[in-house]
């Protein structure tokens, strides 16, 4: 190519060095690479060098960052090839290698993959920390939001027995988990218990517990023992935030704090206005939440799924069908979705003679 006055590209490149690598020819590939300092080397090119470097040194370093490499951009097949190659090559992975396997599939929604790992680890006696158990924990109370809910609390809670049976002490996040998945699942009883344990073990519950725990308690139409803890939470001196104030009620402190946040030096996100925009639709305060909708575009901060979700179902009930109609055509402009209550709300409302007049 040179000699033709053909000047290779980073294409060319690529393709020489994978083809060295994949011979065993790392060092030409290596060689290669740096040939030309105008070229700069691709990812494919150090993704083929490391492939390389792997088959000449079968090391478990170097296999591990592969598959984290694969798990962060969603490539399982490649990951699960990595790990494969490397057990049919007599390199053990460490707890790191699976801890990164685990988690990936944990976040995907695979527990089943997850947990076939999970019990691979014992097997080849490999031992699982902290970080495997609260991964495997997190999966599950995650997967049981779908399905099977109790079948899949159930077997996060054995394991969380295991891990403190195998002598490690779980985090506040681990706590946290598993305190919404409870409440969530309507076990109360057992989340208080849950909670003792945890301030027993030495374990600060931070803003997250308290909010986890109040809105387990509204949605279980606990009020008063919801009231308390909000009132205690000042005395503990963490900072109650929007979701807290408008779950116990307190639309005009939620307000407030709402509306003191830019005086902070802080902007509110998509989540701090979906919190006021419920708040206020379920305090039929519509034309406030509206122009909190108007004033989040202005500033750039688009409104989500939730945002339209909350806004069309209260102008739905508060029989402004129009205005509802505005707002699911903006919805649907953004190829958002509205989910099942509200679509069957539009199709009720849609159905009425009087709409229809």
């Amino acid at each position: 190519m040179v000699k033709w006055n053909c000047t290779p590209d980073a294409v060319s490149y690529c393709t020489i060095v994978d083809t060295l690598c994949k011979g065993g020819l790392v060092d030409q590939g290596l060689t290669e690479m740096q040939r030309d300092s105008n070229v700069m080397p691709t990812v494919v090119v150090y993704t083929s060098l490391i492939n390389g470097l792997c088959r000449i040194f079968a090391d478990v370093t170097p296999y591990t960052t592969l598959i984290h490499c694969r798990c962060l951009h969603g490539q399982w097949e490649e990951a699960r090839r990595y790990f494969d190659e490397m057990l049919d090559r007599g390199v053990s992975p460490n707890t790191v290698t699976f801890n990164i396997l685990i988690d990936s599939r944990c976040k995907d929604g695979m527990t089943e993959d997850a947990r076939g790992l999970f019990e691979l680890m014992d097997k080849i006696n490999i031992k699982a920390n902290e970080i495997t158990y609260s991964s495997m924990i997190h999966g599950l109370c995650l997967a049981g939001r779908l399905k099977d809910a109790t079948r899949k609390l159930d077997e996060a809670m054995h394991l969380f027995k295991k891990m403190k049976r195998n002598g490690l002490k779980p985090t506040t996040v681990t706590y946290n988990i598993l305190l919404r998945a409870l409440y969530r699942d309507g076990r109360m009883k057992t989340a208080q218990r849950f909670l003792n344990e945890m301030q027993s073990f030495g374990q600060s519950a931070d803003e997250v517990t308290y909010t986890t725990i109040l809105d387990g308690l509204c949605k279980n139409g606990q009020m008063e023992e919801a009231m308390e803890l909000f009132e205690s939470m000042e005395g503990t001196g963490m900072l109650a935030n929007n979701y807290s104030l408008c779950q116990v009620g307190r639309l005009e402190d939620a307000r407030k704090l709402f509306y003191e946040i830019p005086d902070k030096g802080f902007v509110p996100d998509v989540v701090t206005y979906n919190t006021m925009i419920n708040g206020l639709c379920r305090n039929k305060m519509l034309l406030e939440a509206e122009k909190l909708i108007m004033e989040m575009e202005e500033k750039g901060c688009l409104p989500n799924v939730q945002t339209y979700n909350s806004i069309i179902q209260a102008f739905l009930i508060a029989k402004e069908t129009n205005k509802a109609l505005h707002f699911l055509h903006k919805m649907r402009e953004k190829e958002f979705v509205p989910n099942d209550s509200v679509t069957s709300f539009v199709m009720y409302t849609l159905s009425t003679d009087e709409l229809k007049n």
